[in-house]
């Protein structure tokens, strides 16, 4: 009996002390681009529903905690914008040098100026909800803010990530 709560113990310690990461990165314009985008409007005027994928292939990703470096991902989204201004959400997958995996939701708000030609901006939240490789029992959240232009292509933004992995 003594060793099954010794054995319980340990378990639940290694999953609770986990080391929780916080890693940071930019998504620069020239790493990623809209592959396919569709919009549909509505009756209302400026209303219109959208939805995308942005595919990034990054050139100069910074290690992260693990020492490992991203080096693909694929975002797909869907927005109800009037005046592309509203919400959007969507799904995320991020590939990792060493073949590892991590994915997620995420949600957010665009704000647009009054010239619809101009960026837009976005705040976000994702949550992570699995991986694979080194990401297979990863857990976290993240925040995010941005740049978009779905007429023109550009997207930029900064991310953090909080995220630990238990054994």
């Amino acid at each position: 009996m003594k060793y099954i709560i010794l054995l319980l113990l340990f378990t639940l310690s290694s999953s609770l002390f986990a080391k929780t990461c916080e890693f940071t990165w930019e998504n620069k314009p020239e790493d990623s681009k809209y592959t396919e985008q569709y919009s549909i409007k509505t009756n209302i005027e400026g209303h219109a529903i959208r939805i995308f994928k942005l595919e990034s292939n990054y050139k100069d990703f910074k290690k992260n905690c693990e020492g490992l470096s991203a080096v693909s991902g694929e975002l797909w989204g869907y927005s109800d914008y009037t005046y592309k201004n509203g919400t959007v959400s969507g799904y995320w997958t991020r590939v990792y040098d060493d073949g590892s995996t991590m994915s997620g939701t995420w949600s957010g708000s665009a704000q647009s100026p009054k010239n619809q030609d101009e960026n837009s901006l976005i705040i976000s939240s994702s949550v992570i909800t699995g991986g694979t490789g080194t990401y297979l029992k990863v857990k976290g959240y993240g925040v995010g803010k941005g740049e978009f232009n779905p007429g023109t292509g550009y997207t930029s933004n900064t991310n953090t990530i909080f995220y630990s992995i238990t054994k």
